[in-house]
């Protein structure tokens, strides 16, 4: 008799005792559950200790990335599904997953489509749908980077799933403009480690042009006019993201250090 496909779920995880518990929730099927959890200063890591015992507390780098291949190395199991903290699984995708497995996968790696909420509410336009993402994937067919917001990077074959990933991202503004602050310290560090400078020739570019692109892309192009108030707020975040990691990239270069 040929066993049928396990699969292990993998997340890092930090501060997320808001979110964690739904996210848990939505993979009580998988047949293991790792957790690496950067230090948390709430309840995430107890949360988590109540659905797996496959727990493993570090350090926190401020962003997920540099420890998912800790998580990946302590799957036991080949299939990956690899989530955030603010995600979930909908019972249409968990039975997508089994029917796509089965005994025998077609494929190395699946992207997945994600359906992106925000202050409540899913965007449909702004370029967060359907967002495929890489998730679904054999344990040595992927590669990671440690680059803040990159994708897995499938290495096999790939195919597509139809059913999304429910993501779950701002619930605040408040929480938008902490995370930001956090996310474009990681930003301009990285920029600043690559040697990128901001320089008379392309201080105008960077600081205004650039920001001011890809705010009317989300906006105009990626009609995110047509997501109403959150279009907006996601395209002025946009430009705010670009703007304030370039000036900080510009303040280190001034500095000579990074944060």
């Amino acid at each position: 008799m040929i066993n049928k496909i396990k699969v292990s779920v993998i997340i890092v995880t930090f501060n997320e005792e808001k979110r964690i518990r739904r996210c848990l929730e939505s993979v009580r099927w998988a047949d293991e559950v790792v957790i690496v959890d950067q230090s948390s200063t709430d309840n995430t890591a107890a949360i988590c200790r109540e659905y797996t015992r496959k727990v493993s507390v570090v350090s926190n780098k401020g962003y997920c990335e540099p420890d998912r291949p800790l998580a990946l190395s302590k799957a036991s199991n080949e299939w990956i599904l690899y989530l955030d903290a603010d995600e979930s699984i909908t019972d249409g995708l968990r039975q997508e997953i089994e029917e796509t497995l089965g005994y025998v996968a077609k494929f190395d790696s699946y992207y997945i489509p994600r359906k992106n909420m925000y202050l409540g509410k899913w965007v449909r336009y702004s370029g967060w749908y359907p967002n495929y993402i890489m998730r679904l994937f054999r344990k040595d067919k992927v590669t990671f980077s440690d680059r803040i917001h990159t994708d897995v990077t499938p290495i096999g074959t790939s195919g597509h799933l139809k059913n999304a990933i429910e993501h779950y991202t701002y619930e605040s503004i408040e929480e938008h403009v902490s995370k930001m602050i956090r996310y474009t310290n990681v930003l301009a560090r990285q920029s600043f480690e690559r040697k990128e400078r901001i320089t008379a020739r392309n201080f105008f570019w960077k600081l205004a042009l650039l920001p001011l692109g890809y705010s009317l892309k989300k906006y105009i192009f990626k009609q995110g006019y047509r997501d109403g108030v959150r279009g907006f707020l996601i395209a002025a975040f946009t430009f705010m993201t670009v703007f304030a990691a370039n000036a900080k990239l510009w303040e280190m270069a001034r500095t000579g250090r990074s944060k």
